[in-house]
């Protein structure tokens, strides 16, 4: 251990050249599917990550971090706008902002920024499969199929293999070669964003072109880096037990059969391992940093798209409101930023576009639904910036949940509540006496429940947007039947539920044009 905190400083200290640029540099490096709790403990005692225990300890640390949105192209769709998910009405994986939608890099290119970005993007309308949209719009269908491939692991390579996901390597390489020729010569300062897939899980291609990511593939060399007997098996609610919301999740996530206490634990210990290789891209873009002279005039952002599962909740992906899928990291170091501090107030990613406006001095457009974090970052109160309110909210509207959900994080409660607030129950947790979210106590304390549903009603008339969401659905699906002609039955009969789908396909078509037929 001693060695390696040697290396770490070796490595990421010795900065000894400073900046002439008049304000900082800014890289943003978002990873995909990173379960924030590991960036501090007890999470982060089950897997070594080096990179990110540095800017820990250099940097500021949000303990209470949150997506926006539990997928990939609604949350990012909210850290690049700014703004709340029904505000840019992102409602799925195929439905997000315009191609011209203003960016925070949008106005740092405008203030004198050089800007630059790499790898994964995803926040704009038009991507991901088929699959992926119509699981999303048939949601309120009343079926279950199964929309995933059974989670399983997969190991390749052996003790000396790093490069696992060749294609966030590539991107590493690209923004390492470009700090190192292209910033190290800039007269004026940068932003550099960096998108990884990892730790995302890999598709199964056994399962064909349409199956979803439900392979956690790592090598021996990064499940060395994982403490075996750290891993835990969480504990599961039985099948009975679950919220209606949950089981359909369980269910379509194709998590309700058996599963080993092997097969759960070997799932958690290579995910682990996956973001282990992310920590050390994380690494390699901090040490160009530091190799150009840079560092100390960066300020460096981690953070992620939103968590994983990992088997806790007997599920996996994300589509959720439990910690595992909606706590994703958010660490920042840099010039202005407090070493080793760390902020128990809830945050969210939507803060992040005013933040990187504060930091560059570039003021705030109107309309943003986040507010600047540098004032908890650094310890000093500015008189002129608009407190943080210490909630957060997230919600979700996609695939894999047959109801929109809106979380409101608030103090120690985590309220949940679906649709219209009427047809489905709401779930309260008390994280601080319910770590694990096993014990919903919305009917033990049903005055917490009324005030904070208030509270949430008063940022988003979630009733109507649910309402609208379900309207959107359905004419999205009908205009995709339509425009296939004689070839609906078969696509249908082919996407990510085909195994299901198949067994009786005249009665699942069945059941959806009834559905339509309540089209308004």
């Amino acid at each position: 251990m001693l060695v390696v905190r040697v290396l770490i400083a070796f490595v990421l200290l010795k900065n000894t050249h400073g900046t002439s640029r008049d304000r900082p540099n800014i890289v943003v490096l978002m990873s995909d599917a990173f379960d924030g709790r590991l960036t501090f403990s007890p999470g982060n005692k089950v897997v070594r990550l080096p990179y990110i225990n540095y800017i820990r300890e250099t940097g500021a640390l949000f303990l209470n971090s949150y997506t926006n949105s539990p997928i990939c192209c609604p949350s990012r769709a909210a850290m690049w706008s700014g703004r709340f998910v029904h505000l840019t009405q992102a409602w799925n994986n195929y439905k997000c902002l315009d191609s011209n939608a203003t960016t925070w890099m949008d106005h740092l290119g405008k203030s004198g920024y050089h800007t630059h970005s790499m790898g994964k993007l995803d926040y704009t309308s038009g991507h991901h499969s088929v699959s992926n949209r119509v699981e999303a719009w048939t949601r309120d269908v009343p079926f279950l199929l199964r929309q995933e491939g059974r989670p399983v692991t997969d190991l390749v390579g052996d003790t000396s293999t790093k490069r696992v996901m060749t294609k966030d390597w590539n991107v590493t390489d690209a923004a390492v070669q470009w700090i190192r020729h292209t910033a190290a010569s800039l007269a004026q300062s940068f932003a550099l964003y960096v998108g990884l897939n990892l730790p995302h899980p890999y598709p199964t291609d056994s399962l064909g072109p349409a199956a979803g990511g439900s392979t956690f593939r790592t090598s021996p060399y990064w499940l060395n880096k994982v403490s075996y007997d750290q891993v835990s098996v969480p504990k599961w609610l039985r099948l009975e037990d679950m919220h209606p919301v949950d089981y359909y999740s369980t269910f379509t996530k194709n998590c309700s059969g058996h599963f080993t206490e092997e097969e759960v634990r070997n799932i958690r210990a290579f995910y682990y391992a996956m973001c282990a290789e992310t920590d050390s891209m994380l690494g390699e873009v901090t040490a160009a940093l530091r190799d150009t002279g840079l560092l100390n005039g960066t300020v460096v952002l981690f953070t992620s798209d939103h968590g994983d599962l990992a088997m806790e909740h007997r599920q996996f992906y994300k589509m959720s409101m439990f910690e595992g899928s909606s706590h994703v990291p958010l660490l920042m170091m840099g010039p202005g930023v407090k070493a080793g501090f760390e902020i128990s107030l809830p945050v969210s990613l939507v803060d992040i576009y005013p933040t990187v406006l504060d930091l560059a001095g570039v003021p705030q457009p109107g309309g943003l639904s986040g507010h600047s974090l540098m004032s908890l970052v650094s310890g000093v109160s500015a008189q002129s910036a608009e407190p943080h309110p210490g909630w957060v909210l997230s919600e979700y509207h996609g695939c894999n949940a047959n109801a929109s959900m809106y979380m409101l994080r608030i103090g120690e409660w985590k309220y949940i509540t679906y649709a219209d607030g009427l047809t489905v129950p709401p779930q309260l947790f008390n994280l601080s006496a319910d770590e694990s979210e096993l014990r919903n106590v919305a009917s033990h304390f049903p005055h917490v429940c009324q005030d904070l549903d208030k509270v949430l009603r008063t940022l988003v008339d979630y009733p109507s947007v649910s309402e609208a969401v379900h309207r959107y659905n359905k004419q999205q699906f009908l205009e995709w039947k339509q425009s296939l002609g004689d070839g609906y039955s078969q696509t249908i009969a082919n996407l990510r539920w085909h195994v299901d789908w198949q067994k009786d396909a005249q009665t699942y078509e069945r059941v959806i044009e009834e559905w339509l037929l309540e089209l308004d």
